[in-house]
């Protein structure tokens, strides 16, 4: 279908628009999505826009790398409307990483490094020859917008094994850059290393002291880093000086022998999380071993703080409301649930043992979470 825009007082198909606006388009794209789509259109296009594979982040870091992934909000277009959509003001999460080899995009779970969705078989015949269907998201059906950006700090680069688009994150690891050129990373001995691109060598940062301290967490917030220590207290890393300030009093209340602990906890840790333009503690205590038999229910404990910048006080959060907040691998968001498909309100998503839980604020309740990935009917089956 020819579509027609209004130019020089007068009717133009988009497709005779002069090249000099084109140009003009081709400078407010924003994301890889606006760049894929954008060069789709026609051949001037992909000659004004480099593919993103020319410009999509690949970094160095240590005998590691940095991979890019991008999480989306996806709806449906006004014109490319599903049948099973019951609001058109709800949309899915999708997280999207991108081979630095081509321009191909893939999906991936927010918590889990595989992809999705795999290749699956259709058919096969007496020969033994397998034919597959790929799922493929036609990218020109659907409204996105970028919610957040994150880095994944990898083993080795991206690599195909077996036709699924694959990579090995560092377990345990999240990373950050920081003003183009800058990589924090909290590794799993609780230390943030820092260097740029290109350095061989990271410096651990240290208090005020010059005594190296274990985090469990770190996060941009505001364009600032800031790190959170097994307490609970929360430091802003100053980026000239690498040394820490404290930012936060201590979280007292964060203390796992209080009586409403009742379980010994094999995994125990703080995560911040930014809401409301504000900064969240999730305390956060998991055993991995043991389960409410009859509900098959994890057992986990959470309790969530606020801090109050303006008088320096921590706030118990017994109810998040409307929102949600996701405790992923890359890093921690919030959302609100009435929002997005499958998302349930005042609950915390986390991963734990290869499984994605969500915790209920209301009941205490941790059992597995409903799955974040659209419904079937978006994906358009190719066969390969």
């Amino acid at each position: 279908m020819e579509c027609s825009v209004m130019y020089d007082n007068k009717m133009v198909q988009w497709i005779n628009l002069p090249k000099e606006l084109w140009l003009v388009i081709a400078k407010n794209l924003n994301t890889t999505l606006d760049v894929v789509r954008f060069r789709s259109i026609c051949r001037l296009c992909r000659s004004l826009v480099p593919s993103p594979s020319s410009h999509t982040p690949r970094i160095p870091y240590l005998k590691y790398f940095l991979h890019q992934t991008k999480i989306y909000r996806i709806e449906p277009a006004s014109h490319h409307l599903l049948s099973t959509s019951t609001s058109s003001n709800k949309g899915w999460l999708i997280k999207l990483v991108q081979d630095y080899t081509s321009s191909k995009l893939f999906l991936f779970d927010l918590f889990d490094p595989k992809t999705y969705p795999s290749q699956e078989k259709t058919s096969q015949n007496v020969s033994s020859q397998e034919k597959t269907t790929q799922k493929v998201l036609n990218l020109m059906n659907y409204r996105f917008v970028e919610l957040f950006e994150g880095y994944t700090l990898s083993h080795d680069f991206f690599r195909y094994q077996g036709g699924d688009f694959q990579y090995a994150p560092v377990s345990g690891c999240k990373a950050i850059l920081f003003r183009h050129h800058i990589i924090f990373a909290l590794h799993s001995d609780k230390k943030v290393h820092v260097c740029n691109i290109g350095d061989m060598k990271t410096t651990v940062i240290m208090d005020d002291d010059d005594v190296y301290m274990g985090y469990d967490d770190i996060i941009l917030h505001r364009e600032q880093l800031y790190v959170v220590d097994e307490n609970g207290t929360i430091f802003w890393i100053n980026p000239l000086t690498l040394k820490l300030v404290q930012f936060s009093p201590k979280l007292y209340c964060c203390d796992r022998n209080k009586k409403h602990i009742w379980v010994k906890s094999d995994k125990k840790k703080k995560q911040l999380v930014e809401y409301d333009g504000n900064l969240y503690v999730v305390d956060l205590y998991i055993n991995d071993k043991s389960y409410h038999k009859q509900y098959l229910y994890k057992v986990v404990f959470v309790k969530i703080y606020k801090l109050d910048q303006e008088w320096g006080k921590w706030f118990d959060v017994p109810d998040l409301g409307e929102a949600l907040f996701v405790l992923g691998r890359d890093s921690n968001f919030s959302l609100i649930a009435q929002d997005y498909y499958g998302c349930q309100r005042n609950c915390i998503y986390l991963f734990s043992k290869g499984k994605a839980y969500c915790f209920n604020l209301e009941n205490s309740r941790c059992k597995p979470a409903n799955s974040f990935w659209p419904c079937p009917t978006l994906f358009n089956p190719m066969i390969k």
